[in-house]
């Protein structure tokens, strides 16, 4: 049996190499050494976390925490953005334009029912 740490590790591992994916021809061992690069974390146990975690009764302490801290920090970054751009979205709501108004009825046709022809009947 896995230790919750364990399953922990592993699916920030699979998280965070499917953010660093950066599209066709990128392979898992680019992607693992920026992950490795990024984090601390050796490529060989990201490899381990990856591929062979059935043999895995543990994580390493220092690894995993290298991982959750970067981890945290990849999802305070997004949600920044995330805020950003719902604060952009909303402010544009009540923003004011610098245009005069359209005149009201220039260009448009008489009503085939109006004052004009109530009173000839």
């Amino acid at each position: 049996m896995t230790s919750i740490a364990l399953q922990e590790a592993i699916r920030w591992n699979t998280e965070l190499m499917d953010r660093e994916f950066q599209g066709r021809g990128d392979k898992d061992y680019l992607i693992r050494h920026r992950l490795s690069q990024k984090t601390g974390v050796p490529e060989s146990y990201l490899f381990r976390l990856q591929h062979k975690s059935r043999g895995m009764k543990d994580v390493a302490g220092e690894y995993y925490r290298r991982l959750k801290l970067y981890y945290d920090r990849v999802c305070e970054v997004n949600e920044e953005a995330a805020d950003r751009y719902r604060s952009e979205r909303l402010g544009t709501n009540h923003e004011t334009t610098n245009q005069k108004p359209a005149s009201a009825g220039l260009g448009m046709a008489v009503p085939a029912v109006g004052k004009a022809n109530q009173k000839k009947a």
